[in-house]
């Protein structure tokens, strides 16, 4: 009991400044709480920020995958279209030739 007595008189010794007041109002401790909850929670900010970083990153590469399959769909519907172009693109990419041809590559 003298314990409490003792903390209730410091109190209000701590409270009669204003600086103390504002500092131990019950909206400051509950602020100080929630951000100690932010900072220190399994999902806490610096995870949260990391994800989102994550995010936009998969999501760029996502869209060039998408550009690629575009461009892959293209050449495609290209392909299909003519048969001249299935050989032109046989020889430049996968070096087919025909026999009695000699392939020389140039890079």
């Amino acid at each position: 009991m003298r314990l409490w007595n003792n903390f209730l008189e410091f109190r209000q010794r701590v409270l009669s400044y204003k600086v103390w007041r504002i500092v131990f109002s019950k909206y400051t401790i509950v602020t100080l709480i929630f951000l100690l909850y932010l900072l220190l929670d399994t999902n806490n900010l610096a995870q949260w920020f990391k994800t989102g970083s994550t995010l936009r990153s998969q999501e760029r590469q996502i869209k060039s995958y998408r550009e690629e399959i575009k461009q892959t769909e293209e050449q495609l519907t290209t392909l299909q279209s003519k048969k001249d172009s299935i050989e032109s693109f046989a020889r430049e990419k996968y070096y087919f030739l025909e026999e009695g041809e000699t392939v020389y590559i140039v890079e």
